[in-house]
């Protein structure tokens, strides 16, 4: 079998991540094969790699892998945009993870980030084809020379000496508190926290200008150039539970004041860092600071830089480092021309048109397009076709100026039936502010009392008693009985016969009656004096000396006033509750008729308890001639009119033919007649 070898032709072409930054670049093997069976007459992989572009960057390029997150800077991510940092916490070194600034996610935008790119900050590895692989100081990719920490390429480490020790004072002020100042030529510095707290770390020189973390705003992670070397600031995302850490390769060019942000107490820093054996400057020297941010990402800017007079990591006046040449403090940067770009610009927001109730604001935006010669405005449509226009109108202002706040509602006010619950209505404004009622009088004000059921009250029957007729009548009278529950709803008579039915009927007028005895002088003039009061009112009593005489009456007088009174009455029967009906008692139980001069029955008669009938002849089966023939009518009041004359008044009484007795009383002896 004849086989025909081919020749093996590598054609190499270099691939630069970025002008005048160390890159890897790659060559592709390629076989071409006559061999009948098929196979490579190449052997070993597909591609090989090479260190490039080794010299060191400019101080205060951008980060490498900071410059690949910001490729995706105003890109549309899940309906927003972002500026993107790196993250370093990833698994994988060699990933492109970015976390976008504000927020506590990060996210892998690319697989593999571009061949060349640092693994981890502040070290000589690099990512090739999204493997790690070792950089020798020689710029070598898997070559055995490493940096000792002095950054000395394969050096044993005995130029330098190692500064170590830790910051463990627990108890601190809240806010900024000074640890330790890194001197200028430190190398390979490291601090970090020994376990993760709430504080955080910071970094300024000598003139109280802050690098990191500065006047409470709290960087992402990040790297930045500090002291003309890069530091790299790691914390974790928002909510990790990561010690905070600071790396750096140096070597610094000014001192460097490290500083704890205490809000919990200091559980414990460490730090480490390497300074040249032997170096000591006598005098004053000039120290610098790094180069700021270039002013234009393009189109040639500038970037400036602190340089003072120092020593012993102190800063003084520049007049005493007059003798030594000045480092430059300012130089051009990003001379490459700018890509024409379009992008919105937006202003800020105006006013609000009202301060509560829903108002709006405005504000400018507005097309913008940028080249070498310089940003300028153009019309919207030409950044429509890229983006949708940011809004230029939004509401503002929604709270509610005034509004009616209601409590809770209390307790029913009954424990069973209708009852009724409160609560409290107050005008609140902005804030919770109580106001006065007129702020809210343009609402409808909440209902503050509302009614409310509990439970059915058990009903209590029982018997009820009204009040009695207001006439006496022969010493008793009426007074109305019902069977009713506490509301007044009346029931059948037996559902109260638990207990025994009150009497319909009671006495009155059980007082004595009233008698003058003889002429007395006393009591406002009044023949008599003043009768007792009587604790209910009575009868009016008389005595009989002889049945031919009439005898006064005691008459009410209100306010005192004592009255001559024309009235003939007849006094109590012999119980002291039944009116007389005549001199002779006529009426009573003791009553005894006289012998009649028509020869009536009067001995019968005066025999009988009630005497006889009108008629003279019947027997009276009772005080009022019950049990006669056509008895007396005593439902109809029998008005006899008297007429009393006194200094000022006339008055006209009528007097029910059952006297009774009045309460205040004064009386006059008349006499007989």
């Amino acid at each position: 079998r004849v086989i025909k070898m081919g020749n093996c032709f590598i054609p190499g072409f270099p691939f630069n991540k970025k002008e005048n930054q160390p890159t890897v670049s790659h060559i592709d093997a390629l076989s071409s094969t006559y061999r009948t069976d098929g196979g490579h007459n190449c052997v070993g992989p597909e591609k090989s790699y090479r260190s490039c572009n080794i010299q060191d960057c400019p101080e205060g390029s951008k980060d490498f892998r900071e410059e690949q997150c910001s490729q995706f800077d105003g890109t549309v991510f899940q309906g927003k945009l972002y500026k993107w940092l790196p993250y370093y916490g990833a698994e994988n070194p060699c990933e492109l993870n970015c976390m976008p600034r504000g927020e506590n996610f990060f996210y892998r935008h690319r697989r593999a980030v571009v061949d060349g790119t640092p693994c981890h900050p502040g070290r000589r590895d690099v990512c090739v084809d999204g493997v790690c692989k070792r950089l020798g100081c020689d710029n070598m990719l898997e070559s055995p020379q490493q940096e000792d920490p002095c950054l000395q390429c394969g050096g044993s480490g005995q130029t330098c000496h190692r500064v170590q020790n830790s910051f463990s004072v627990r108890d601190l002020p809240t806010g900024y508190n000074q640890m330790f100042i890194i001197p200028v030529g430190a190398t390979t510095i490291s601090i970090r926290e020994t376990v993760a707290t709430r504080n955080y770390l910071a970094i300024k020189n000598l003139r109280g200008e802050y690098y990191l973390n500065g006047h409470w705003v709290i960087d992402f992670s990040r790297a930045t150039p500090v002291a003309g070397t890069m530091l790299y600031y790691q914390r974790g995302a928002e909510g990790d539970n990561v010690p905070e850490t600071i790396i750096g390769r140096g070597p610094t060019t000014e001192p460097l004041v490290v500083e704890l942000i205490s809000q919990e107490p200091n559980q414990g820093v460490q730090y480490e860092f390497y300074l040249p054996n032997g170096r000591s400057r006598e005098g004053y020297y000039w120290s610098y600071g790094s180069w700021s941010a270039c002013s234009r990402e393009c189109g040639s800017g500038y970037q400036s830089r602190l340089v003072f007079c120092t020593i012993d990591n102190e800063s003084y006046p520049d007049y005493l480092c007059a003798s030594l040449p000045r480092p430059q403090t300012n130089r051009t940067c990003n001379p490459q021309p700018c890509p024409q770009t379009r992008s919105w610009r937006t202003g800020e927001w105006n006013a609000c048109s009202v301060t509560c109730g829903g108002g709006s604001q405005i504000r400018r935006v507005e097309c913008i397009s940028q080249d070498a010669t310089g940003p300028r405005v153009v019309e919207d449509a030409t950044c429509a076709a890229y983006a949708e226009a940011p809004p230029s109108l939004q509401t503002c202002n929604m709270h509610k100026c005034a509004e009616y706040r209601a409590s809770r509602w209390s307790a029913c006010s009954v424990t069973c039936g209708s009852g009724q619950q409160t609560r409290d209505i107050t005008c609140i404004g902005s804030g919770g502010m109580r106001l006065e009622e007129t702020s809210c009088s343009t609402l409808h004000r909440p209902l503050a009392v509302r009614p409310c059921e509990m439970a059915v009250c058990p009903r209590t029957i029982s018997w009820h008693v009204g009040d009695a007729s207001t006439s006496c009548g022969s010493g008793t009278r009426d007074r109305q009985v019902i069977c009713s529950d506490q509301d007044g709803n009346l029931y059948p008579a037996e559902n109260c016969l638990a207990n025994p039915k009150p009497s319909t009927v009671e006495r009155c007028n059980t007082q004595p009656c009233y008698s003058p005895q003889g002429e007395h002088k006393t009591g406002l003039g009044c023949p008599y004096g003043p009768a007792p009061t009587p604790a209910r009112p009575s009868c009016i009593q008389t005595r009989y000396p002889a049945p031919s005489c009439h005898y006064p009456v005691v008459v009410e007088v209100t306010y005192g006033v004592c009255l001559r009174a024309f009235v003939w009455v007849y006094g109590c029967c012999r119980d002291g509750v039944t009116a007389a009906q005549g001199p002779n008692r006529e009426g009573c139980v003791e009553y005894v008729a006289p012998i009649g001069r028509n020869g009536d029955n009067a001995v019968q008669c005066r025999r009988t308890t009630y005497g006889c009938c009108y008629d003279r002849t019947s027997v009276a089966n009772g005080p009022n001639g019950e049990g006669c023939p056509n008895p007396p009518n005593h439902s109809k009041q029998q008005t006899h009119y008297y007429k009393l004359k006194s200094g000022f008044v006339d008055l006209l009484f009528f007097l029910n033919h059952m006297w009774i007795c009045p309460v205040q009383t004064h009386s006059e002896t008349l006499g007989c007649r």
